[in-house]
């Protein structure tokens, strides 16, 4: 199932562990500034942040959470059952390129990087994922995503969260 995009206006706010929330809890995608204002208020409420936690940040920075967070949204919206496999500070920490060798068919994850979080869709063929993020859809097709320097393929993976859903 192909999933709706992040608008090409909001590619500038920092909000991919957000965004892949979003995609895990199948919650509709913020299509406008105001929306996604509007959306971050509410997790706002939820995670009992500061009042001017996202006011001060500049743009990279605007919604920018936390695994923490991540598995506290994941419990208040309940749309899904979860699973975290943690990485971090383990010899041999997967890199993205190898770990999606490794993922299981018809499934989903949340995976964090150091710096970053993406939503990761495999089909019934290990070589059909695909990874959301705010930047667009990357499929096997598109591997720039991961190959080209600085891409996320040679990233260390820190935590996958597995998705699964209910119905």
């Amino acid at each position: 199932m192909v999933r709706q995009q992040c608008p090409p206006s909001l590619r500038k706010y920092g909000f991919c562990g957000t965004l892949a929330m979003i995609y895990a809890a199948r919650l509709p995608i913020p299509s406008s500034q105001d929306k996604l204002k509007a959306f971050l208020q509410e997790i706002k409420g939820i995670l009992q942040m500061d009042k001017g936690k996202w006011d001060r940040c500049a743009p990279k920075r605007t919604g920018a959470i936390s695994l923490q967070d991540t598995l506290r949204l994941l419990e208040h919206y309940n749309a899904c059952d979860f699973e975290v496999a943690k990485y971090s500070g383990n010899a041999g920490e997967p890199t993205m390129k190898k770990w999606l060798k490794t993922a299981s068919i018809r499934s989903s994850y949340i995976v964090h990087t150091t710096t970053h979080a993406v939503f990761v869709e495999i089909g019934a063929v290990k070589s059909k994922w695909r990874i959301y993020d705010q930047g667009g859809v990357y499929t096997k097709t598109s591997g720039m995503f991961l190959e080209k320097k600085g891409g996320y393929g040679n990233r260390k993976i820190k935590t996958v969260i597995k998705i699964t859903y209910r119905d």
